[in-house]
């Protein structure tokens, strides 16, 4: 503690730059900086952007070493702040750096924290953590244990209400879902859901979270109408509530496909025009996900024969992902051959092949071609310039 104490002052700039940096004020109070962190982690795993919520995770875990050390607060949150560093890494696929951060969470408990019954609770965010990590290994006999001893151990020091339980819960589903045991998959999720609903509401997004994993987990277990009844119900649901947008396209789009499997493509349609609404309103008509939708749509609409509405959908496709990826882009490729499959469809042949031709040489120049789609493209080539 000393020599920590020692060159603290000595310190005129950081070492290294972090992302952590950008998003709190280094002068404010730790405590202050931690809040701040907090939620910032909460988004970026939101995004998925697993390296900046690591990032965070060693911001905080250094701050937490601050009020311990410096300010002498308790230990207990230094002990959540290594199982939350390990967490982030195994999310990251770190697990080398989340099995350390796991061992060094035990030694601190170990020396610093005296309690029974605080020993047990930070013994549950350990064991939920380890199986978190074996999880993301795939060693799910050792996860499996992990979690039940973590759900024993919640229960007696927790009850069965508390978040730790839903998380449990849900990565116990996670694990049977690997193993392809999907009933007792949809058995887990449903209870995670039910400690959600308790704690957040029926309409919280992590309760809504909840009951998509229920859709997911039902679709793969073959109870089809099940699955597509439960993905309607969030759908509508966050239609009425619209505060998440992105949520609701995504999960529109999701049940969409399982429409569209089931062959009933004028209901996918409807739902993927109801998408396209919230998108626009709410994430603007150049997001990547309007796009996604738009996409979808005309596919659709090809597949119904409404040639004329795909046409316009794809050309709006195909002026946004120029923008987006550029105009060599493998995905303006995927375009372009759609385009020129429609105007075959239209017998307007000239415009297929020149839509065609474009897309060819974008594939052909690829770094890794794709032989199938390549093949694909010379065949409608060869059949028109038969015609």
């Amino acid at each position: 503690t000393e020599s920590l104490v020692s060159v603290l002052p000595m310190a005129s700039k950081p070492l290294f730059e972090s992302a952590a940096s950008d998003f709190v004020d280094e002068a404010d109070h730790p405590v202050d900086q931690l809040t701040l962190l907090k939620e910032k982690a909460r988004d970026l795993a939101a995004l998925g952007d697993s390296d900046s919520v690591i990032e965070c995770r060693i911001k905080q875990l250094a701050l937490q070493h601050l009020l311990v050390y410096l300010y002498d607060f308790p230990v207990q949150d230094l002990v959540r702040a290594h199982i939350q560093v390990a967490e982030a890494y195994s999310a990251g696929g770190y697990i080398t750096q989340a099995h350390h951060h796991l061992s060094c969470a035990n030694e601190v408990c170990a020396w610093g924290v005296h309690d029974d019954e605080q020993t047990q609770r930070l013994h549950v965010d350990v064991l939920l953590a380890k199986g978190s990590v074996q999880l993301a290994e795939e060693q799910l006999d050792a996860a499996q244990r992990s979690l039940e001893d973590a759900s024993r151990v919640c229960r007696e020091v927790y009850g069965e209400m508390d978040v730790r339980a839903a998380r449990i819960h849900a990565m116990l589903g996670e694990a049977s879902k690997l193993r392809g045991r999907h009933a007792e998959a949809v058995n887990h999720f449903y209870a995670a859901w039910e400690v959600r609903e308790n704690l957040h509401g029926a309409t919280g997004e992590e309760t809504l979270h909840a009951a998509l994993k229920i859709a997911e987990a039902e679709h793969l277990a073959g109870n089809i109408e099940e699955a597509i009844s439960k993905q309607r119900q969030v759908v509508e649901t966050l239609r009425k509530l619209s505060e998440f947008p992105a949520l609701q396209v995504e999960t529109s789009a999701e049940l969409a496909r399982w429409l569209e499997a089931q062959g009933k493509d004028s209901e996918a349609l409807q739902v993927l025009l109801a998408a396209e609404g919230t998108v626009r309103e709410n994430l603007g008509a150049e997001d990547k996900k309007s796009v996604e939708v738009k996409r979808d749509i005309a596919l659709l609409h090809l597949k119904l024969g409404d040639h004329e509405s795909a046409l316009q959908y794809l050309n709006d496709v195909h002026y946004f992902e120029r923008r987006l990826h550029g105009s060599q882009s493998t995905n303006v490729a995927r375009t372009l051959k759609a385009l020129g499959t429609v105007h075959l469809a239209r017998s307007s042949f000239a415009e297929a092949e020149q839509c065609l031709l474009q897309a060819l040489r974008i594939f052909e120049a690829d770094h890794v071609p794709n032989g199938a789609i390549i093949r694909d493209l010379h065949s409608k080539l060869h059949s028109i310039s038969s015609m």
